[in-house]
Order: C-alpha cells, then structure tokens, then sequence
C-alpha cells in the first residue's frame, strides 16, 4: 500500500528519560521505546507521539509504572486500543512478544479540548476510541496498521487537524505550573504554587479538576515518590533521611504513602530492585 507522508517526524530525547517506570533497566532490556515531536501547528495539544515495541521474549512481558505527570494517552495496537486517563497510583502493563503499540501523549489538561465528558470520568481509566474518535473502529485500526510508523502518525495528525481543536490559555498555566513543579525542588505545597501564579488554592485546585482531572496535591505527591524510588533505585536505604528529605515529619506516613502508591514498602522496593 502506498501512502505519502505529509508530516514526517523527528525522534526526541523522551524516550530515554526513566520518568515513572519504577523498574526502568528492565523495561530499557524489554521494550524499544521511541518518541517523537509533534508538528508545531498541534503542539499546544499533543506532547509527543511514541511508538513501543516488544522484544522477541519467550513470555508476555509485565511492567509496573507511576504515571509522572497528569496525562492522557490514545493508543492503538492489534490486540487492544483506548484511550487512558491519567492513573493515581501503580498499574501494571502487559505487552505479548513481538507487540507494536503506537500512541500519542497530550499535554496535561490538552484533552479537554476535545473531550465531551468529565475529565475526572478518565481518571483510572482506560476507555474506547469511539468516544473521542468515532471512525477509529477495529477495522480501520487494522487497515492503518499495515503502515509504517510514519504513516499511521501521518493518519492520526490528519484526525486531529480535522477536529480543530481550540488552544486555550488555561491548558498553558496547567503546564506552566506541572513544569514549576517538576523543575524547582523548592516548590512543594499548593500555596506556595498559588502565591507563585497569583490564584486562590481553591481556584487552583478547580482549575486541575476542571482541565486534568486529578488533584494537583496527587501531583506534588507522585513528583515525591518518584524521587524516593529514583535514590533507592541508586542505592539509598536510609529510610529515615528518605522521608525527611521528601518532606515526612514522620516515617510511618511515608512508608505508608510509598506502599500506597508502588504497592510495596521502600524495602520491598529496594529488594526487587537489587
């Protein structure tokens, strides 16, 4: 089948960032992750397209992750296509041998701009295609899969176009501030996000309800835990200065919150890990 590519796109460096993937060499040894820029004419919306595939294994291959940051992604492969709202703790994901899995990653709060319902219905939350993409049935999810990975990019920014969706500013504080997050470490509490954007807690907290879906504190929460399992990942085992370092007065409630999020303690963490 032949088919010109109008809008041909370049890798970037995403792919090799670790982010939530809380057993990042294993993946690293399973799975080709690749990641691309969007055109610029849809870049207020989409963060990056991205492609997955599966090494040849012997077993279908499992990986346990912590979404980073609140996204959403829509994604198609021959077994199975959604698309998955942002999820507040661990969830694990399967891949069979040989899988191909082709998406695209919005930019927080972006979706809203072409969602109908809630965007705290996504939350936990896998749903079909047809809810946003009424002609991405299973029949024409297997004719673009015959493409190569250009190609079905090709189709999928063609879609989007073809919905013109709005920019709108909101979507760019959301950014603003998950950006203020993940690159200052002074930066740990919603009032001290408030006084730095100059909106009321409550105003702020609407605004992520409203756009994203998930409360801004399970940001702040997951940016924390995130770095604990990076530091133990690289030999801390500290617990007591781990807490204390992520901002715990108490130890207990941090080996609470961490189990609650990565379904293990720090220990059972460190131990799988080694």
């Amino acid at each position: 089948m032949m088919h010109m590519v109008k809008n041909v796109l370049q890798k970037t460096a995403a792919s090799s960032k670790t982010r939530g993937r809380l057993n990042p060499a294993s993946f690293e040894q399973n799975v080709k992750f690749e990641t691309y820029a969007p055109p610029e004419d849809i870049a207020f919306l989409v963060e990056h397209f991205w492609t997955i595939r599966t090494r040849h294994m012997d077993t279908k291959y499992q990986s346990e992750q912590l979404m980073h940051r609140p996204y959403v992604d829509f994604f198609i492969s021959a077994n199975y296509s959604g698309i998955q709202g942002t999820f507040r703790e661990k969830r694990q994901y399967a891949a069979d041998p040989g899988a191909r899995i082709i998406g695209v990653r919005f930019r927080p709060g972006a979706f809203h701009a072409l969602y109908a319902g809630k965007m705290s219905d996504l939350r936990d939350r896998v749903i079909g295609l047809e809810h946003v993409f009424s002609d991405y049935d299973s029949q024409y999810i297997d004719k673009i899969l015959r493409l190569e990975d250009q190609e079905v990019f090709d189709q999928i920014i063609e879609k989007l176009r073809s919905i013109k969706p709005i920019q709108d500013t909101r979507v760019e504080l959301v950014n603003t501030i998950i950006d203020m997050v993940e690159t200052r470490d002074d930066v740990v509490s919603l009032a001290q996000i408030a006084v730095a954007v100059g909106k009321s807690e409550r105003w702020l907290q609407q605004l992520f309800r409203e756009y994203v879906g998930v409360g801004l504190k399970w940001f702040l929460l997951t940016k924390r835990l995130l770095a604990v399992a990076h530091s133990i990942r690289y030999g801390a085992s500290d617990w007591a200065a781990l807490a204390y370092d992520a901002g715990y007065s108490s130890q207990q409630h941090f080996n609470t919150d961490f189990k609650r999020v990565t379904g293990k303690t720090p220990q059972q963490y460190r131990q799988e890990i080694a």
